[in-house]
């Protein structure tokens, strides 16, 4: 004898066991059930992050959108909008989400990182590090997002910065400092690379 399930709660429960089994394609069916039972933006972000998983963007930033929409007032639900646009090769529609999530959270430091990235795509090499510098004040241990200052200074013309930039990041991320070096291309940088490696 077949189950009924009971109402959109239920279909959520089974979503969550579905992903928690690793069917991810049968989850995000169940969470389209509960999505059309109940529309909500909790709803609606699991929908997004199945969606991204199985490597579906366009529906992703859809569902996303719709969280953003229905709970604008949750900083998360931007900053996923913002992470699936840069996906999509949207830059310029990133940095409006991820402006967005900081207006609420400036704290929110994956955003400043998501749209210091954005603005390097574009060639925005200051507005780029302008949104790093933030993303490293509020997470000081991140390498790689001092790797992508080091590199938004030097596109910027602003070499030595990038040079102390690669020097802070040598103190803890060696290999990544090793990279900044190399990749920033510029003499100053490429001297320090064999007192490194000694």
């Amino acid at each position: 004898m077949k189950t009924m399930l009971l109402g959109p709660w239920s279909y959520r429960l089974h979503g969550w066991l579905l992903h928690f089994l690793g069917r991810d394609g049968a989850a995000y069916a169940a969470y389209q059930e509960a999505f059309r039972h109940t529309p909500g933006a909790a709803t609606a972000a699991c929908l997004g992050y199945l969606a991204a998983r199985l490597e579906r963007l366009e529906d992703a930033e859809a569902w996303y959108a719709s969280a953003a929409s229905l709970a604008p007032e949750r900083g998360e639900h931007h900053f996923n909008l913002g992470y699936v646009r840069d996906r999509l090769g949207r830059p310029r529609q990133a940095i409006a989400a991820f402006h967005a999530a900081l207006h609420l959270n400036p704290q929110l430091d994956r955003a400043w990182y998501g749209k210091g990235l954005a603005h390097a795509t574009l060639g925005e090499h200051e507005a780029a590090a302008t949104a790093l510098e933030k993303a490293v004040e509020l997470q000081p241990m991140n390498g790689i997002a001092y790797y992508h200052l080091g590199m938004a200074y030097h596109h910027a013309g602003r070499h030595q910065e990038s040079e102390r930039i690669a020097r802070r990041l040598a103190a803890f991320e060696p290999r990544l400092a090793r990279q900044l070096m190399r990749d920033g291309e510029h003499p100053q940088l490429l001297s320090l690379v064999a007192h490194l490696e000694a």
